[in-house]
């Protein structure tokens, strides 16, 4: 799993970019900062990547951050 954040111009249409996300991911963003900067927690391939970077050209960047298996518990084995 991944955060994956966007950022955008201030003049960007917000309902347009998260249309732009879901559609992309799935998944619908959390939006923070008057509309500029959008995350959503999501599997990841390159080719979403490529999707979300260039879906708009109202879009200034694109970060992310490995957050690992959220939410699913590891098998753990022991051996004694």
């Amino acid at each position: 799993m991944y955060k994956i954040e966007t950022f955008t111009k201030k003049d960007a249409d917000m309902n347009k970019i998260k249309k732009a996300i879901l559609d992309k991911t799935g998944m619908v963003p959390e939006v923070f900062d008057d509309g500029t900067h959008y995350v959503v927690n999501q599997k990841l391939t390159l080719e979403t990547l490529r999707e979300i970077v260039q879906c708009d050209h109202n879009i200034l960047e694109v970060t992310g951050e490995y957050i690992g298996n959220v939410g699913l518990k590891e098998s753990e084995h022991m051996y004694m």
